[in-house]
């Protein structure tokens, strides 16, 4: 597994002063008890359907990633990105799919290339690329060329924003060593953008109460513990932008 690696200051990165950080302050919405939400569709049937209006005057934030982040069987507001989002005023477009990956398609045969083209699109100060378990299973090689190819043109088209890459959301068992690949491609893909690499270890692992009946997907309680997680990485950053 790659480790949180904060990469220091940026001379071309935005400042933005709602980047200020309460250290822990997401801990305490980990705590477990809470069932999920009736579920969603298994993918938003448009761009970004799952996101909701932005202000414009607040920095804005894009998640690429699986259907974890998409947060599928829970409410859109309980998915990860909103949890992280919504704890540092941050207007969210989540673009995540179900099933998708780097190279696996997701519904409707999408991948993370399709995000990407929709990222393009839009104005991100900040942009979360969640790793995937979707990709354990590819060829490393294609996961490494289209992680590479796909985070340099992010980097491209938004040479100031805040890349930040997130290490595989797994269930209440014990991963596969092909999870660590993945996060290792992803991580090196990120870094080689000048990005950040959130290395949250598993944070629902010995959990299987934060985890849907799936056992793949965690619930409402299960969100909140991984946006803990991503905020205790996140939070050091601050001193460095």
């Amino acid at each position: 597994m790659p480790s949180s690696t904060p990469s220091g200051a940026r001379p071309n990165r935005r400042r933005s002063a709602s980047l200020a950080l309460a250290l822990g302050a997401l801990v305490a919405l980990a705590a477990a008890g809470c069932t999920a939400a009736p579920a969603r569709p298994v993918a938003a049937d448009g761009a970004a359907a799952a996101a909701a209006p932005a202000e414009s005057d607040r920095p804005q934030v894009i998640a690429i990633g699986d259907s974890i982040a998409f947060g599928k069987g829970v409410a859109p507001d309980e998915a990860w990105p909103a949890v992280v989002a919504e704890q540092h005023g941050w207007g969210l477009t989540d673009l995540a799919v179900s099933g998708s990956g780097f190279v696996k398609p997701g519904w409707n045969g999408t991948t993370y290339a399709d995000q990407v083209d929709q990222a393009l699109k839009l104005h991100p100060d900040y942009i979360l690329v969640a790793a995937t378990r979707n990709d354990r299973a590819s060829d490393p090689a294609q996961v490494t060329e289209s992680a590479d190819r796909l985070l340099g043109e992010l980097r491209d088209a938004f040479p100031e924003a805040h890349i930040i890459g997130i290490t595989t959301v797994w269930g209440a068992d014990a991963p596969p060593p092909e999870v660590a690949r993945v996060n290792g491609i992803v991580g090196a893909a990120v870094r080689g953008v000048d990005g950040d690499v959130l290395d949250i270890g598993y944070p629902l692992a010995g959990h299987p109460e934060l985890v849907q009946k799936d056992g793949i997907h965690p619930n409402a309680a299960g969100e909140r513990a991984v946006a803990a997680a991503i905020e205790e990485k996140l939070a050091p950053l601050s001193k460095a932008l």
